[in-house]
């Protein structure tokens, strides 16, 4: 494994917290109750996301391009889900957020708010590591980041109204993981 990448100046207060979440799934109590909780973190994201969903997704202008196709789906549902779930969450923490916050001064405090909570989501599965043993580069993930590239500014627009299919899919990849 090469040096962890920056963590995104919005996450910094986040920090401790993410350190904390480091410790094994047998010292982590919570993890037995995970499936109880997952829920409501998911639901925090969803609730969070309705704030701005219709600002980000009135501003996506180009509806012919799709970033969260149903491959990324199958990629969650499959061998690599484990990594397409980590890969993608840390797209949204490290490019997509701080970039919708630069480009959304009205709607920093939401932005903010959501990267928090997702990265919240990230360290409790990072604890529960049946949720999150791996983390390498998937297919739908090269052509999502490359896509989104392209786009330039368009594309946290087309990110971020996207957003609610992200949480969907974690949703997925969860469910079917909580039945493993």
């Amino acid at each position: 494994r090469g040096a962890a990448p920056p963590v995104p100046p919005l996450l910094l207060p986040l920090l401790p917290l993410l350190l904390l979440g480091t410790a094994p799934a047998r010292a982590q109590p919570a993890c037995l109750h995970l499936p109880e909780l997952l829920p409501s973190k998911l639901k925090e994201l969803r609730v969070k996301f309705e704030e701005i969903k219709d600002y980000f997704q009135s501003k996506d202008e180009d509806l012919s391009i799709q970033l969260l196709s149903s491959d990324l789906l199958e990629e969650f549902k499959g061998s690599l889900g484990c990594r397409s779930v980590s890969e993608m969450m840390g797209f949204y923490m490290e490019e997509v957020l701080p970039s919708a916050m630069r480009t959304s001064t009205q709607h920093q405090h939401s932005v903010g708010d959501l990267g928090n909570l997702l990265l919240s989501l990230r360290a409790t599965m990072r604890r529960c590591h049946r949720f999150f043993a791996c983390e390498e580069s998937s297919r739908s993930m090269k052509n999502i980041k490359e896509t989104f590239t392209r786009m330039n500014k368009n594309g946290v627009y087309k990110a971020m109204g996207e957003f609610d299919i992200f949480i969907n899919y974690i949703e997925k990849y969860l469910t079917m993981r909580r039945r493993n």
